[in-house]
């Protein structure tokens, strides 16, 4: 393991490298069906849309295309896949496609900063990124019993356990284990040893479900905790009657409220004082003395506030009680639950330590990230995730910078290249790892599949197929469509730079698909449609637009990281391509482990585990068969098959 001081370096450089490439390489989005709402201010015009890119709302202004015209536009909100976007102009009721382009350098331009004071590194918090890159058994007492609500199985328990006394702790849990509730008990089980805590998490929405799960395990073990000392920091995706006393900005404003009623009866002494110098000035200019009651009143008030130390005292009082230090009010805080981009672009956390940071869907953070949370980590850090899900992913071409950002915490610490390398390395280390190996969420049939292919056989499943009713295609929780039979073939679209993929063999079986599963009852709400491109997406949802169908949700493996539907089409996309008459047959980066390494079986783990009830996977298995026969992607294809 590299030192610290040059790990901070390489972060530093692979930052700089990334934001570079950023600015070169501008982020960009299609946005289809937006909605005039009636929020936006005088000469502005606010419209609502369906939205998968949370990036978006970091924007600091984005270029809009609509039609043969360009605006420059603003995020006003990201809130549960929905962003609204403030336009100069009134365009229409209803926007049917807007192009978007912007920057997305502010989180990596602030977490570049936080990075460089890290470099100016203080014994205390070397030993704290120490303890996260180089974790070891060491422990701190804890002499009660941990509390839980009964349902824990024996490894969440274990975590609960472990998390008390050790100053590192690696939690592993693959899709459906029940990591989120766990963490939830990890967390009240601090907050009643009196402990203050972090928790943070990627998404807005990670974070709120996060937090739910904490409040409702404090109510669960009987913890009775001040709805002022937990905060939820930042923008909140869920709308929840639990989550409304604990927005930070709601709190904020809630102290301002009572810092204005503490300071009206001295509001009121300096107006009365005013208002009586006013009728004293009045006489006198009529060339009239005070009377006795105007002399005995000013007497009084100044007395008052001579009491309150003087004048000149009491108006500065007044001042501090105009305003709140958003700082001091978030240091007075037990909880606090925001997402990791939060904690590296506010100022408010800088220089606050927390006796726990808890870090959620952390093997989806680049490395810097989780530098500048371990920095504020006083005495445990409790790191949570799944290695054989998504890693980090970075834009920038320098190979060293975007090794460095692709690689997630877990397979950093542990040294790890493999599926195998993983498991090894929590095998030899029980102290400060625990791997969660019960399954409730997924249908038995697929899980079993799941745990074969990436978890060495170790996971359980919890449930039952009858838990969620029965299946429709062979009593299974998964189905193979092959196309070969159809005769698919790729094009590359014209004009375009880049791989840029059609199969309009596939897109034509997704649409059938689709229509039938309509006609069947299943709402399209309830359905995802996965490729491995992004080109696809917007391809496929223009077609199954125009073909009305609506409401069905398109996005690479990376938009469905951490989410699930009830039914899940994945299409394969690849077929041998049409290259001057003929048929030529390759294998792609993302599906091919010789050209990407151990983030393949992670893409197709994330694939293939978002679904509920049913998963079907579209395919070209002779391609498959020809280019990835031995492969994981040919492999798991054959088990399903």
């Amino acid at each position: 393991m590299k030192s610290i001081k040059k790990l901070l370096h390489q972060a530093a450089v692979a930052l700089e490298s990334e934001i570079e490439t950023v600015r070169e390489k501008p982020s960009t989005e299609i946005l289809f069906n937006g909605v005039k709402t009636k929020t936006a201010p005088a000469d502005s015009f606010d419209y609502k849309f369906d939205c998968h890119q949370p990036s978006i709302r970091f924007a600091e202004e984005i270029k809009a295309t609509f039609g043969e015209k360009s605006y420059t536009i603003h995020p006003v909100s990201f809130e549960d896949n929905e962003v609204v976007l403030r336009f100069p102009e009134d365009l229409e009721s209803t926007i049917s496609t807007i192009h978007l382009e912007w920057e997305n350098d502010f989180v990596l331009k602030r977490t570049l900063s936080e990075i460089m004071k890290l470099q100016d590194l203080d014994d205390g918090v070397e030993q704290r990124l120490e303890r996260l890159f180089k974790p070891s058994d060491a422990a701190i007492p804890f002499d009660e019993s941990i509390k839980e609500d009964g349902l824990r199985n024996d490894a969440q328990r274990d975590a609960i356990e472990k998390a008390m006394v050790r100053r590192t702790l690696f939690v592993w849990g693959p899709p459906g284990t029940g990591k989120t509730d766990t963490l939830g008990y990890i967390i009240a089980n601090y907050l009643n040893s009196g402990k203050k805590v972090l928790f943070a998490s990627n998404t807005n929405r990670a974070v709120d479900v996060g937090l739910i799960s904490s409040l409702h395990a404090l109510n669960v073990i009987g913890v009775n905790i001040n709805p002022e000392k937990i905060s939820r920091f930042g923008d909140a995706a869920l709308k929840s009657d639990l989550l409304e006393n604990h927005l930070f900005d709601g709190q904020i404003e809630s102290a301002i409220t009572k810092q204005k009623e503490e300071a009206g009866e001295w509001v009121d002494l300096l107006s009365r004082r005013e208002k009586a110098l006013r009728a004293v000035e009045k006489r006198l200019k009529n060339g009239k003395q005070p009377t006795s009651n105007q002399e005995l009143e000013l007497k009084l008030i100044d007395q008052k506030i001579k009491d309150a130390g003087g004048l000149e005292i009491l108006e500065d009082r007044l001042e501090e009680l105009s305003h709140v230090n958003e700082r001091k009010e978030l240091w007075k805080k037990q909880l606090v639950a925001t997402t990791l981009a939060k904690v590296c672009t506010s100022d408010l956390f800088h220089d606050l330590d927390f006796d726990a940071v808890v870090v959620d869907e952390s093997s989806m953070a680049n490395l810097p990230y989780l530098m500048v949370l371990a920095a504020h980590a006083k005495w445990h850090m409790v790191v949570v995730g799944d290695p054989m899900q998504l890693p980090p992913i970075a834009l920038t071409s320098d190979h060293d910078a975007r090794e460095f950002l692709e690689k997630d915490i877990f397979t950093t610490v542990s040294g790890a290249e493999t599926g195998e390398d993983l498991f090894s390395w929590h095998d030899e280390n029980p102290g400060f790892t625990s791997f969660f190996d019960t399954q409730y969420r997924l249908e038995s049939s697929l899980a079993d599949v799941i745990s074969t292919v990436f978890y060495e056989g170790r996971l359980k499943t919890g449930k039952t197929t009858d838990d969620t009713g029965t299946l429709t295609l062979n009593d299974r929780a998964f189905h193979l469509v092959n196309t070969s039979k159809y005769g698919p073939y790729l094009l590359q679209k014209e004009g375009e730079r880049g791989f840029k993929p059609v199969n309009s063999v596939h897109q034509e079986v997704i649409e059938r698909l689709l229509k039938n599963m309509a006609g069947r009852g299943i709402l399209m709400e309830q359905v995802g449609v996965i490729v491995p491109f992004r080109s696809v997406v917007y391809d496929l949802r223009n077609r199954l637009y125009e073909a009305g169908i609506r409401n069905v949700e398109v996005g690479t493996i990376h938009t469905f990281q951490g989410r699930e539907k009830d039914y899940i089409i994945f299409d394969t996309v690849m077929s041998g391509e049409q290259q001057h008459g003929r048929i030529r047959h390759y294998s792609v980066r993302p599906l091919d482990e010789d050209k990407n390494g151990l983030s393949v079986p992670r893409l197709l783990n994330v694939a293939f585990s978002r679904s509920k009830r049913e998963l079907v996977v579209i395919a070209d298995m002779e391609h498959i068969n020809k280019m990835y026969g031995e492969k994981f992607l040919g492999r798991l294809l054959k088990r399903i098959g």
